[in-house]
């Protein structure tokens, strides 16, 4: 295995066990069996490492959302399986877990602002499928932008605030009640889902 491979590979398990904050270049040289040089001849800094993995968590989500795409189905269909898959995704990867945990624990930290940007190209996504919904007369006219942004803050809200003494909710159940709503209050009759 080459040394960047070697580094990566190391540096990967570290931060998707201990996260960002808690993980020195010291702690990855060492792990990796290589000098910090070594490192820095790769990666500019830590951030750079760490954001080498943030890039390779958000190829994943845009691989998730162009297999969705190629699907070719109705608006609504289109942006339900793909929130609930980008969900899912984020519940199950090691890496976001980690990100998460630091996230709750350190009001500044690296973590937030990475996971703040996966936050924005979700919310970004979901804008462009409501201006294209829009566009073909599928959805009423609406702030595509405010949508967007309440689209994106229920499906998390209920994730994570819904009280759990009524019952946990899946992200299934999430994206279903979701989506049933909006169906009923930006669908336009003359539009086709």
């Amino acid at each position: 295995m080459d040394k960047r491979k070697q580094i990566i590979e190391k540096a990967r398990f570290l931060f998707q066990n201990y996260g960002y904050k808690k993980v020195s270049m010291d702690e990855i040289a060492r792990e990796a069996e290589v000098t910090k040089k070594t490192i820095y001849s790769y990666f500019k800094d830590k951030d750079a490492l760490f954001g080498y993995f943030i890039e390779e968590e958000r190829e994943q989500m845009k691989q998730i959302i162009e297999q969705i795409e190629k699907k070719n189905l109705s608006f609504f269909d289109t942006v339900h399986e793909t929130i609930y898959a980008l969900l899912k995704y984020h519940n199950q990867s090691p890496f976001f877990k980690t990100l998460h945990q630091e996230a709750k624990l350190l009001a500044v930290s690296p973590a937030l602002g990475y996971l703040k940007e996966t936050e924005k190209d979700t919310e970004n996504y979901i804008k462009r499928k409501l201006t294209e919904a829009m566009q073909k007369k599928q959805i009423k006219t609406c702030n595509a932008d405010l949508c967007a942004f309440i689209i994106l803050k229920v499906y998390k809200a209920l994730l994570i605030e819904w009280d759990c003494t009524n019952h946990p909710l899946s992200e299934k159940e999430v994206t279903d009640n979701i989506t049933a709503v909006l169906k009923t209050g930006l669908f336009n009759e003359g539009g086709n889902i």
